[in-house]
């Protein structure tokens, strides 16, 4: 497992991702601020005892975003 931080368009993003995984990526951290997202990137390899990847995405596709609780 590692935290990649991926920068496409402007926008930061940060993902967990394990090694081996086919899934598509999904952020878990979206943010226009360079060192608030690798401060939360930061945070999530502390937390999870992992290294952080960063790359830029020129010809990445971009992560899809978690779907929000629905409420009834």
């Amino acid at each position: 497992m590692y935290i990649e931080l991926r920068e496409k368009g402007g926008k930061f993003y940060v993902l967990l991702r394990h090694e081996d995984t086919k899934e598509k990526a999904v952020a878990h951290f979206v943010s226009n601020s360079e060192v608030e997202s690798y401060n939360v990137a930061k945070q999530f390899a502390k937390q999870n005892k992992c290294l952080i990847r960063v790359t830029e995405a020129q010809n990445l596709e971009t992560p899809e975003l978690p779907k929000p609780p629905e409420y009834t």
